[in-house]
């Protein structure tokens, strides 16, 4: 283990804090030492932490789109406004509650199966899509290879495409995902930068 590795899993933002590897460090193995910091900060969950800044978001024009979007609980469209995002760590899971503008949406993270393989699983309610974690360039890419609904296999012409990734530019973390569906196009992007929130204790 790296001397940078060790110091990011001893980072807590309280005094109950897992020690254990988080997340995302136990499905990319040696790999997560290779994330630019920014990135594996905002990855290093002990406990719980909090994220704020700016983001914009843009929406697709069809009417099927809108209603998917609204099911999911993303965010409508804005120009320049306060995003936070807070990440709780609840056993081998996360908890991701991310608000645009007063509006929240959650997502649950968790390993799909074995560590070091980069897989993980994020579900939206009835919804999980399972992510095959990539590192190209600079940027952690989040690609969907699968997707269930309440339990049932998507088929693949129905499966959203996802065009996500987080880097680092001038030391702060930020973020650019845009997820469409074939034949009908992009349902949402959102594009930002995040600063960690300091802990008062």
């Amino acid at each position: 283990m790296t001397d940078r590795t060790a110091a990011a899993l001893t980072f807590a933002s309280g005094t109950d804090a897992d020690d254990t590897p988080c997340l995302f460090h136990r499905a990319l193995g040696a790999r997560f030492d290779d994330l630019p910091q920014a990135v594996r900060d905002l990855h290093t969950i002990t406990d719980e932490k909090r994220w704020q800044g700016r983001a914009s978001v843009t929406r697709g024009k069809s009417g099927i789109g809108s209603l998917i979007c609204r099911i999911v609980g993303f965010p409508p469209e804005a120009v320049d406004i306060p995003v936070s995002v807070t990440i709780e760590r609840r056993g081998h899971t996360e908890v991701w509650c991310r608000d645009f503008g007063g509006n929240a949406f959650k997502s649950v993270l968790c390993l799909r199966d074995t560590e070091q393989r980069g897989h993980i699983t994020e579900r939206f309610g009835v919804m999980a899509f399972d992510i095959d974690l990539q590192l190209e360039d600079g940027r952690l890419h989040f690609p969907v290879s699968r997707g269930r609904i309440l339990g049932l296999p998507m088929p693949r012409a129905v499966l959203p495409v996802s065009q996500a990734s987080e880097f680092e530019t001038d030391g702060h973390f930020h973020f650019d995902v845009q997820v469409s569906l074939p034949g009908v196009g992009v349902l949402v992007r959102y594009q930002g930068h995040l600063s960690p929130v300091q802990s008062d204790v």
